[in-house]
C-alpha cells in the first residue's frame, strides 16, 4: 500500500463550532458547522448542497476570539464524499479575511 503524502500548505486545527454562511448572489443566511480551520480555509458541514466553485460569505464567531467575529469570502474547492449527521462536507479556501471587532 503506498504511503499517503499530505500536500497541505497550512496545518489544520480540528474545531467544532457553529458558523453562518451565505452563498454569493443569495440573500438567505444559513447555519452550518465548522469541522476544522487553517490559515488557508475551513471544512464546512452544511445541510445545503453546494457546488465546487461556489463563492461563500462566512461569519465565524468563536469564544476564543473574544468580541471579534471573523468574516471571510471563501470558495468551495472540494466535496467530502460522505455525509455527517445529515450534512454535506465542503473544503473551502479563504479568498479574503476580515475581522469585525465587537460583532454580535
Amino acid at each position: 500500500m503506498p504511503d499517503c503524502v499530505e500536500n497541505r500548505q497550512f496545518s489544520r486545527t480540528e474545531i467544532s463550532a457553529a458558523i453562518q454562511y451565505k452563498v454569493a448572489g443569495a440573500e438567505m443566511l444559513h447555519e452550518g458547522l465548522m469541522g476544522n480551520i487553517s490559515a488557508g480555509g475551513i471544512l464546512l458541514w452544511a445541510e445545503q448542497e453546494l457546488r465546487v466553485g461556489a463563492t461563500l460569505y462566512l461569519f465565524i464567531h468563536l469564544d476564543e476570539l473574544a468580541d471579534n467575529e471573523l468574516e471571510a469570502t471563501a470558495t468551495v474547492i472540494r466535496v467530502v464524499p460522505a455525509k455527517q449527521d445529515g450534512r454535506f462536507g465542503y473544503g473551502c479556501r479563504f479568498e479574503a479575511l476580515y475581522s469585525n471587532p465587537h460583532a454580535g
